[in-house]
């Protein structure tokens, strides 16, 4: 299915680019990208095509990658980019839900967890706190999943590193009613597991916790063990949608 693709203005002028992939059905998932990472990387198209089968589905570019504008900067305004984004499918859907990963599911946690404008998520691989990660990115298991993965790196715009952030360690009590399911590898080089296991106990009923051993980053996990975890995702948005 070929997606379309519209760009929705934000009030401080950013455009953000989201790709739907629509056939008419009253329930949508969202992904959200990590660092860069964007809508068009290789590893969101496989999932969004999985997902695609079962509901419509989107991906955003967060500001600053792809082909939105602005500067990413974060995790300190990206949550008002999804904001948006859910804000506009309201219109068109029943039920939405929520896929993160790394940064794109901190995100997620933080937006789902002020404005509880989604019915489900799914977190893959999310830090508890942007300062708290680990990022050992000159080891090998870090490199190679940074090649494999990585989107259109030249189009990435880095801006507001040091901006003040919304630990999603210190909200993600606030996301229920959302049911939420943490996805993350035991090998994950960047963002150790003990970040999803942290947010797993402060998070509140109705909530889901996955460890999948062996393995790694975020959106690595489709290309490594896809029997794992892409039917977790649709069994999750099927029962919780």
């Amino acid at each position: 299915m070929q997606p379309t693709t519209r760009q929705l203005q934000m009030t401080d002028g950013t455009a953000i680019a989201v790709d739907y992939y629509a056939a008419g059905r009253d329930r949508l998932v969202v992904l959200c990208p990590g660092f860069l990472q964007e809508r068009k990387s290789p590893r969101f198209r496989e999932l969004a095509g999985v997902l695609s089968e079962h509901f419509d589905v989107a991906i955003l570019d967060f500001r600053g990658t792809g082909d939105s504008s602005g500067h990413f900067t974060y995790g300190a305004a990206e949550p008002d980019d999804l904001h948006a984004v859910l804000a506009d499918a309201k219109t068109q859907w029943g039920a939405i839900g929520v896929v993160g990963c790394s940064l794109g599911a901190a995100t997620a946690i933080v937006e789902l967890a002020r404005h509880h404008d989604a019915q489900s998520l799914v977190a893959v691989s999310a830090p508890m706190a942007f300062e708290e990660i680990e990022n050992r990115w000159w080891t090998w298991r870090s490199l190679t999943a940074g090649w494999h993965n990585a989107g259109r790196w030249w189009r990435f715009r880095s801006g507001g590193l040091w901006w003040p952030k919304v630990a999603p360690q210190d909200i993600v009590d606030q996301l229920a009613p959302i049911p939420v399911l943490f996805i993350h590898g035991t090998n994950d080089p960047i963002v150790y597991p003990r970040h999803s296991e942290r947010l797993y106990a402060l998070a509140r009923e109705p909530k889901r916790l996955e460890l999948i051993p062996g393995g790694t980053h975020a959106e690595e996990l489709w290309r490594h063990v896809p029997q794992q975890c892409l039917p977790l995702v649709v069994e999750w948005f099927q029962q919780t949608l």
